[in-house]
């Protein structure tokens, strides 16, 4: 049996604080690759069909 996922459960967001000086002068445009970077390894998981889209 498939059941529709409730659209609460379909986006998940937050917020990532850093104390390391360098990283947190890093531009979003640093943060979306490192984003990037994360998608693809999920992606490439047992759950990857899951995992398609991320915005920094």
């Amino acid at each position: 049996m498939v059941v529709r996922i409730p659209d609460q459960y379909l986006t998940i967001s937050g917020t990532l604080s850093t104390s390391n000086i360098i990283m947190a002068n890093w531009s979003r445009q640093m943060w979306q690759g490192v984003v990037n970077r994360v998608v693809r390894a999920l992606a490439s998981g047992s759950l990857g069909s899951n995992f398609f889209s991320a915005v920094a």
